[in-house]
């Protein structure tokens, strides 16, 4: 076996790919292997920040479960622990696919958990509560997957999640709280596993338990404050009943989380890792959307570790068997060409000229990479370099133009300013004279309402005096009345004295009496004069009093409106000038900051400028240090080209002598392939051919199994090689054509396995032979496989030469139906000819009735070839007979069966004409004709198409074929009936012996048919039952020709 040593350096080359993912794995695979081991430690950060920087080299988690699949997950409980600390920091800071990546190991972290559960103590319980915080978690992310991993979302991410919908609020917000509750159960279960003392956690042991607490705080602390966000919005949204258990879920959230934090804050080993914020006393009351503008975020922050100490992954590359690419470039130059070649296999030496046309065709390669990759490098630096250049100019551009917007906005806030001025002065003004005035209202309102007084008191005067009047007058009218009543008894006494003739003295007295009563009576009459005189100007004093009061009343209110709009306007102005003095201070301080931060970003943006100058003067430099290197390199190699253009010239001058002899050797190959063709079809046996095909391709295979290098043999190996692909494909051919013709499916089959083997065969046989390599036991192989394959073609070639297929059937079926058409009515011909009387018309009436009966079958076997030829080509239907045997040899039958009682036909009718006139015979015929054609007409009918035209014509075809059976069955009835009239005995002239005799006669004869009947009877059973026999057989195929 010959190979070549050129071709192993270019391998080298195009398996660098799979090498480097091999060493990817290989590091990924110790990583994850020292940090998730036995011993109960916690793990190491520098292998976790491995196993997560791979993640994002592959952009998969992949690598990592594929390795950590295979890890004692179930038998060693630090691992198990391990495990689930190591995944959820993947799972928090890997690349985003690690979540999806994820999903499918649900199932296994599940069965991990619920196997640990029954290791009641240490870390069993533990591991289980952690793997129903990782299944939590992962589908969490897998109906929430806008969350990212760390779950660190800003308030618009979290309202583009839910949508800005109350629903997504409610429903993320009761995940969130199972999300929680996972992880306070894990912190609760970890602190009971330490116990009460806190130097626990300066143990190994402890520290193990401990370290994976960290990613469950970080969670907590963007889950609590998610919540938080969430809650508000809820509030703001529902009414508080809803709400009232999601309040009462979060406030016992919030006591276990924050004397989680309380207490992992107090632990030691806690204080150099993470630092745990602060909760606050009470949670936040939800139903004050004011507390929202007073929460703080927690954040739990992790200090930047101390770089760690070289670890051994670091040198997991073993460099000691690999070549760099400058010992490549030395081995691929002549004077390092035979070391190299020794060091990698110790196989011969290769022909040099060949390795000599390689090295310089890989040279040529190398040169024309290492050009283009100067290119490209030298483009992605200028492009680099620009895009760079380009987006520093186009952020002191933006720079520039925010600082001109700035400056333009100071500017006209400066112009502004003095309007402010002079409107403030002009508001100062204004409240000062509104001021004055507001004073002189108050003056006057004063006044007012100190006469106002003034006046009621008065009234309350007027009143008292009104009613000491009222009282007066009242006494005063009691008074008169009582005068008048006295005078008015004075009077009647005087009359009465009168008329009494009383004494003078008397009467005197009395006339003294009634002129003081009259003298009182008078004066209380100027009294009530006096008195109706005071009343009137009472009345008239209060009607002026009430409209005094009445506008005094209506000045005062007016007075108090003028008061009160002109407080409002006075606070307006006061407010409006308080106002525009604090826009004043704050259009003034935001000036000074804008002034102060244009000037800043102005210095920055133009430091950043000289640096980016700076970076791609750099940039350039290097570019240009790199281009003369490369330019260096580049002239070693073009003369290392010059010195091997004259081997090449060598080279190809060799070249063109060996392809001028092989290409002479093709052309005598194939010149003997002409001739063998030639000789065959002159031979005019495709059998033969096809067998010279076979031996010439045997020779072929046989001839290369003798050779054992490539070297020297070129032109027998080509010539070879070329004839034993023709002949294996000319016998490929050879053996599916017989394939295809064949109606034995176990032969095809086997034929079709057969030729595929070979020709597999053949062609490894040729593609080792194109790479150089000579395996003589392969090409031994393929020469078996050639003559098996000979030899099952030629075996089915033999079977198929003896049997015919279903069209040759039909077509012979055809021609005896012609035939028996032919020689029927040669016989009508005959009898018109030679017979005549009742003999004539009988004959002539069954054979007209057979002609008709015959044209009908004849049209029969048309329609049923027609209907075959509509299944398809002749190449089609032979594949539907070779894969339905049954149904090909059921058409190939009732063929058969239809010639078969043609020809009984024509014999029976020949016999009913000629001397013997059996009638019978034609009846029997004309029904086995009728059977037969049913049995064409039902095998035809089992693949034909359901609404096909050749279909419907066959069914007429059989209902004709049955009505001339039926009229042939009617002629022969006839002409029995017709013989036995004409043959009628006349029993006029016979004596009573001789009568007798006959009636004797008679009898024995109907005993003797009666006999011949029964036996003929027995005869037909046993002919019957051998004919079912046969056919039963001959369609399972163990009978051929009636053989067994």
């Amino acid at each position: 076996m010959a190979s070549l040593s050129l071709p192993r350096v270019l391998q080298l080359k195009k398996n660098s790919l799979d090498a480097e993912r091999e060493q990817f794995e290989k590091f990924q695979t110790l990583a994850i292997q020292k940090a998730i081991n036995s011993i109960e430690t916690p793990v190491k950060e520098k292998h976790v920040r491995s196993t997560i920087i791979g993640t994002f080299q592959e952009q998969s988690a992949i690598t990592y479960w594929m390795v950590a699949i295979r890890l004692p997950l179930q038998d060693n409980r630090i691992v198990a622990w391990k495990f689930c600390h190591v995944t959820h920091k993947l799972l928090r800071e890997g690349h985003p696919a690690c979540l999806d990546d994820s999903q499918r190991h649900i199932n296994m972290i599940e069965n991990l958990g619920k196997l640990w559960v029954h290791l009641r103590e240490g870390y069993g319980r533990l591991v289980h509560l952690y793997c129903n915080l990782l299944v939590c978690k992962l589908k969490f992310h897998a109906r929430n997957p806008r969350f990212p991993g760390n779950l660190q979302l800003t308030a618009d991410e979290l309202d583009a999640i839910a949508e800005n919908d109350v629903n997504n609020y409610f429903q993320i917000c009761v995940e969130l709280f199972d999300y929680m509750d996972d992880i306070l159960t894990l912190q609760a279960a970890v602190f009971d596993s330490l116990g009460n003392a806190r130097a626990n956690s300066m143990t190994a042991s402890g520290q193990c338990r401990l370290a994976a607490l960290i990613p469950c705080a970080q969670d907590s602390s963007q889950i609590y404050d998610c919540n938080v966000r969430l809650l508000f919005r809820l509030h703001a949204a529902l009414p508080a009943d809803t709400l009232s258990g999601h309040r009462e879920r979060f406030r016992q959230q919030f006591k276990k989380l924050s004397s989680f934090y309380k207490h992992a804050s107090s632990l030691q080993y806690y204080r150099n890792l993470l630092t745990l914020p602060v909760l606050p006393s009470n949670p936040p009351n939800f139903l004050l959307q004011s507390d929202f503008g007073t929460y703080v975020t927690p954040v739990v922050s992790i200090p930047d570790q101390p770089p760690d100490e070289p670890d051994a992954v670091g040198s997991l590359i073993d460099t000691s068997d690999t070549i760099s690419i400058s010992q490549m470039s030395q081995a691929t130059t002549p004077d390092h060409l035979d070391a190299f070649d020794t060091r990698t296999t110790p196989s011969p030496q290769p022909d040099p000229i060949v390795e000599r046309d390689r090295l310089i065709e890989h040279l040529q390669n190398e040169l024309r990479r290492m050009r283009t990759e100067m290119v490209e490098e030298r483009n992605t630096i200028v492009g680099t370099a620009r895009e760079q250049y380009a987006r520093l100019g186009m952020e002191l551009r933006e720079a520039k133009t925010a600082l001109e917007e700035e400056r333009q906005r100071a500017r006209i806030l400066s112009e502004q300013t003095p309007e402010i001025k002079q409107k403030l002065a002009e508001t100062e003004e204004k409240a000062k004279v509104t001021d004055e005035k507001f004073q002189k209202l108050k003056g006057a309102y004063t006044q007012l309402r100190e006469e106002h007084i003034a006046l009621i008191r008065q009234k309350a005067e007027v009143d008292k005096l009104s009613a000491g009047l009222r009282a007066a007058a009242a006494q005063h009218e009691s008074a008169k009345l009582a005068l008048q009543q006295q005078l008015n008894d004075r009077v009647k006494d005087v009359e009465l004295l009168q008329q009494s003739a009383s004494t003078s003295e008397e009467v005197e007295a009395y006339k003294s009496e009634l002129t003081n009563l009259r003298s009182e009576l008078e004066t209380s009459r100027q009294k009530e004069v006096e008195l109706q005189t005071l009343r009137a100007s009472m009345e008239a004093l209060d009607i002026e009093h009430k409209t005094t009061k009445a506008e005094q009343e209506e000045k005062l209110a007016t007075l108090a409106n003028e008061l009160k709009e002109t407080s409002e306007t006075l606070e307006n102005i006061k407010q409006e000038k308080e106002e525009r003095e604090n826009e004043l201070s704050k259009i003034k301080e935001e000036l000074v900051g804008l002034r102060e931060k244009s000037t800043d970003q102005y210095q920055k943006v133009v430091e950043e400028k000289e640096a980016a100058v700076k970076q791609v003067a750099e940039l350039m430099q290097q570019h240009q240090q790199e281009k003369e290197d490369l330019l260096q390199h580049n002239t070693i190699l073009e003369v290392d080209v010059a010195s091997l253009k004259k081997q090449l010239e060598e080279a190809k001058k060799e070249l063109e002598k060996q392809t001028s002899r092989i290409v002479s050797c093709a052309g005598e190959a194939a010149l003997e392939v002409t001739s063998e063709a030639l000789s065959a079809l002159e031979a005019g046996s495709a059998q033969e051919s096809n067998r010279a095909a076979a031996g010439l391709a045997a020779k072929a295979l046989e001839d290369l199994a003798q050779l054992d290098q490539v070297k020297g043999n070129e032109e027998s190996l080509a010539r070879s090689a070329i004839l034993a692909a023709h002949n294996a494909a000319q016998l490929s051919a050879y053996a599916t054509e017989v394939s295809n013709l064949s109606t034995d499916i176990a032969l095809s089959e086997k034929l079709n396995l057969e030729c595929r083997t070979m020709l597999t065969a053949t062609k490894q046989c040729l593609e080792a032979l194109k790479n150089g390599t000579l395996e003589s036991a392969s090409y031994e192989e393929a020469r078996g496989h050639v003559l098996s394959v000979s030899q099952t073609a030629a075996a089915a070639d033999r079977v198929n030469g003896g049997a015919l297929s279903v069209d040759d059937e039909l077509a012979g079926m055809d021609s005896a139906i012609e035939e028996a058409a032919s020689k029927i009515e040669a016989m009508l011909a005959a009898s018109r000819a030679g017979d005549s009387g009742v003999k004539l018309e009988v004959n002539g009436k069954i054979l007209d009735a057979c002609t008709t009966l015959m044209a009908a079958v004849k049209l029969l076997v048309q329609d049923a070839r027609a209907l075959q030829n509509e299944l398809g080509d002749p190449k089609t239907r032979q594949k539907m007979y070779r894969n339905n045997p049954q149904w090909s040899e059921g058409l190939i039958s009732a063929a058969k069966a239809v010639v078969f009682a043609a020809k009984l036909l024509v014999t029976s009718a020949d016999e009913a004409v000629g001397a013997a006139g059996r009638l019978e015979g034609v009846s029997a015929a004309a029904h086995e004709v009728a059977g037969s054609t049913a049995q064409l007409v039902a095998a035809s009918r089992a693949r034909a198409p359901p609404a096909s035209e050749p279909l419907a014509k066959l069914t007429r075809a059989s209902r004709s074929v049955a009505a001339a059976t039926g009229a042939v069955v009617a002629a022969v009835r006839a002409g029995s009936a017709l013989r036995h009239d004409t043959e009628a005995l006349d029993t006029s002239a016979l004596t009573l012996t001789a009568t007798r005799r006959l009636e004797m006669e008679s009898k024995v004869r109907a005993l003797e048919l009666e006999s011949a009947l029964d036996a003929e009877r027995a005869r037909l059973a046993a002919l019957r039952k051998r004919h079912y026999h046969l056919a039963q057989g001959e369609e399972n195929g163990s009978i051929t020709n009636g053989k067994e």
